[in-house]
């Protein structure tokens, strides 16, 4: 469809143009005759010399009006009728000879026809011919035989001339209003390319041969840490792991003698509770500049690990039923024998083994079967000072020895949304293990939790720092996987737990790095609204 705003606004910058062109034809008709001393050429000088000044002075209002923009319709219609009548007068009272100032009247009359873009404009046509007629009337006092062909032949060539001209700009009328259609349909095409870019879940950056970035999407940009105006700054400034990995494809392309680049690189985190991502590099525009994606290799992994389990949780469940039942008959027949006293001590040793052992692969067994049965978990919301407290309050209570856990001041504002009895779960296995290492290492159950917001990312957090000998880098990478464990008597599934009810939850569970020693993970809500 035809937007009549553009179309407006192309016909208000033909006007003004035509305004200016205007002011300097009308003081170089008031100048000339006294620049090249015509003045005794002139029909009737006095006539003529208001005529040109009324005309100056009247262009200047003219520019002034379309300078102004009101009432276009108007404009269009009044500029070509007060140049006719004008030209007339100058004609009648100027040089003897009208060729030119007719020429003038039949531009004009073009003119008007391409700023009204109607038939009406032919109206502009008939009065010229009829100023032409009029002026030859009253310079020779009326019409000889003689005047007839001359007349007849320009009016013919001003009616001809305009007439092309209403054709012409008839077919100009119809292909702008075909180059306006479809230069909207290209910035809606655009504008929706755009939005589809920002709204995707591939992150999407566009960099030049400089490496500079020239375009990324909401995705990247959260990916990358949220950098602060990462639009025209080098790669490197924003992502200097990215930037490495760039820089080291394309010399190996350019090795390898490759046309196009397209190269696949390494996963990286951004940040330390970043997403794992992977990037994709792809040439663009004759390698003028280069496609970054960047996909969420955390997903992947995730996903990857869901295939994996929905296909054994069916056998584990069975195998941890079948195991259950046997193990239930063990250890109600060592509890029996444990009661006999005619038992040396290194036969009851050998019961406490079994007990204790029995015990962990009932834990297992427990543990597998919570993740073959995970629930969809029902979120609501919660005031995290108040869940805090009370859940510290609760904790302390089951446990056989006194614990430390220090909580640093909570704002009563932070709200955020989980299910409460998964997040009880979540922490309680935090806490175990922290609470744990904290003991190994200091000989003291010692914990300190931290809750606020992000100041970069705005999203709530909670930590859980314990007094441990801290992750090694190896190990970070491993210990939200299941059965991956460290200490001698664990199932392994704890954290992997803990980390499934979290993205369940749309949280995420990271273990970040600690300046003073010790391990913290972090739980990073959605912003309650």
């Amino acid at each position: 469809m035809l937007d009549n705003n553009k179309k407006i606004d192309f016909g208000w910058e033909f006007l003004r143009y035509y305004a200016v062109i205007r002011l300097i034809l009308a003081l170089l008709l008031l100048l000339t005759p006294y620049i090249f001393n015509a003045k005794g050429n002139l029909y009737e000088v006095d006539t003529y010399t208001s005529s040109a000044i009324s005309y100056l002075i009247l262009s200047c209002l003219l520019i002034f009006m379309a300078f102004v923009e009101h009432q276009f319709r108007i404009q269009a219609i009044a500029h070509p009728l007060v140049d006719i009548v004008f030209l007339a007068l100058l004609a009648y009272s100027g040089h003897q000879n009208t060729a030119v100032y007719i020429v003038m009247m039949a531009l004009v009359s073009i003119v008007g026809i391409f700023l009204t873009r109607h038939r009406g404009g032919l109206l502009y046509g008939l009065l010229a011919c009829g100023a032409v007629v009029i002026i030859r009337h009253y310079r020779h006092d009326g019409l000889a035989l003689s005047d007839f062909s001359d007349l007849s032949l320009q009016i013919a060539g001003i009616l001809a001339v305009i007439v092309l001209a209403n054709i012409l700009a008839r077919r100009m009328t119809h292909y702008e209003a075909e180059t306006l259609e479809q230069r909207l349909s290209l910035e809606q095409l655009h504008l929706l390319n755009r939005q589809i870019i920002e709204k995707m879940n591939r992150g999407v950056i566009v960099v030049d041969k400089e490496t500079i970035i020239q375009h990324i999407n909401q995705t990247a940009w959260y990916g990358l840490g949220l950098p602060e105006n990462p639009l025209g700054k080098p790669l490197k400034q924003v992502a200097d792991e990215l930037d490495y990995q760039l820089t080291t494809v394309k010399k190996e392309a350019s090795y390898k003698k490759k046309a196009e680049l397209q190269e696949e690189g390494l996963p990286f985190r951004a940040t330390q509770t970043g997403p794992q991502l992977v990037p994709k590099f792809i040439d663009l525009v004759d390698g003028e500049k280069i496609l970054i994606t960047l996909d969420n290799y955390s997903e992947v992994m995730k996903k990857a690990h869901q295939l994996k389990l929905s296909s054994l949780g069916q056998l584990t469940a069975n195998i941890a039923h079948e195991v259950k039942n046997p193990l239930s008959a063990v250890s109600q027949a060592t509890a029996l024998l444990s009661e006999k006293e005619n038992f040396a001590d290194d036969d009851k040793e050998l019961i406490t083994i079994i007990q204790r052992q029995s015990k962990r692969i009932n834990e297992i067994i427990e543990n597998v079967q919570k993740v073959s049965k995970s629930k969809p978990p029902n979120r609501e919301a919660i005031i995290l000072q108040r869940f805090i407290n009370q859940f510290i309050n609760e904790y302390k209570q089951g446990l056989k020895f006194d614990a430390a856990i220090s909580v640093e001041d909570i704002d009563e504002s932070l709200m955020v949304v989980f299910d409460q009895s998964q997040l009880k779960q979540v922490l309680s296995n935090l806490f175990d293990n922290g609470l744990k290492f904290s003991y190994i290492n200091t000989k003291e159950y010692r914990l300190h939790i931290v809750a606020g917001q992000d100041p970069v990312s705005e999203d709530l957090f909670l930590d859980v720092i314990d007094e441990g000998t801290g992750i090694t880098l190896e190990q970070k990478e491993k210990i939200f996987e299941p059965f991956y464990t460290t200490a001698h008597d664990g199932t392994g599934l704890g954290l992997y737990i803990s980390k499934e009810l979290c993205e369940a939850n749309q949280a995420r569970l990271d273990c970040i790095p600690v300046a003073f020693g010790g391990a913290c993970f972090r739980v990073s809500f959605d912003t309650y609204s």
